[in-house]
């Protein structure tokens, strides 16, 4: 995966997550968001923590191989 696609999947599972509780916080309750937060808010939280995690790993696994290539 590139870098510019791991950011995109790292974001999103944190915009819906704060979309979900903005919804929450402002006391709009309907069947349709309490369903559709039901069945995305566990793959959000996994996918929100190990995105991320790939890409510090590939950016410092680059960084890594950068600094310590010898030619």
């Amino acid at each position: 995966m590139s870098y510019k696609q791991l950011i995109i999947f790292s974001i999103t599972p944190w915009v819906n997550f704060l979309i979900l509780y903005a919804f929450y916080f402002f006391k709009i309750e309907s069947t349709l968001i309490g369903i559709y937060h039901e069945l995305t808010m566990i793959p959000s939280l996994l996918f929100g923590g190990i995105f991320p995690l790939l890409l510090a790993i590939k950016f410092f696994r680059s960084f890594l191989i950068k600094w310590f290539y010898i030619e």
